[in-house]
């Protein structure tokens, strides 16, 4: 009797022991697989970028650059229109898109600075102490600047972004 049992223990064994190798083998093939693709969609591929995805995403977002026209503590004085009142200017930056602009910003400094004469005298005494008023200031020094560097239409983008500019004082002169 105990032979019969032995043989019937081996016996189911084998039968039990087929499908216990499968299930030691296939569960954790799955649960490995199941987590590799989790991984994988979760961290993403380590490929790199191409140059061209490179180039597009440097396009599309622009690098920003300081350019400064007048440097602080440098006061420059500008006559505002009828010549009886003057801005002293403490300092005058430029946010550029890109090297070449802060370049030519520096290369032709004289004509920025004769357009912004230009754009003083066009200015009256109110029209640089109200907040809409110095908006327009900047987004008249944007232009005059982009327009003499030369960042015009599709390639405003690289040109003066943003104008920021610290006017000391208005006095009136005799």
């Amino acid at each position: 009797m105990p032979e019969e049992m032995e043989q019937q223990e081996q016996g189911g064994k084998k039968k039990g022991g087929l499908f216990d190798i499968i299930k030691l083998v296939a569960i954790p093939l799955v649960i490995s697989l199941v987590v590799s693709l989790a991984v994988f969609f979760v961290l993403g591929s380590n490929k790199q970028p191409s140059q061209e995805e490179q180039q597009q995403a440097e396009q599309a977002a622009p690098t920003q650059i300081k350019a400064v026209v007048i440097a602080a503590g440098k006061y420059q004085t500008f006559m505002l229109k009828g010549g009886r009142d003057v801005a002293v200017v403490d300092s005058l930056t430029l946010l550029v898109g890109s090297e070449p602009c802060r370049a030519a910003v520096g290369e032709r400094n004289d004509e920025i600075m004769d357009a912004l004469s230009t754009i003083f005298l066009s200015k009256e005494r109110f029209d640089l102490v109200t907040p809409a008023g110095l908006d327009l200031l900047k987004k008249q020094i944007r232009e005059a600047v982009n327009q003499i560097t030369g960042f015009t239409g599709e390639k405003e983008k690289l040109g003066v972004l943003n104008v920021y500019i610290y006017i000391k004082a208005i006095s009136t002169v005799q």
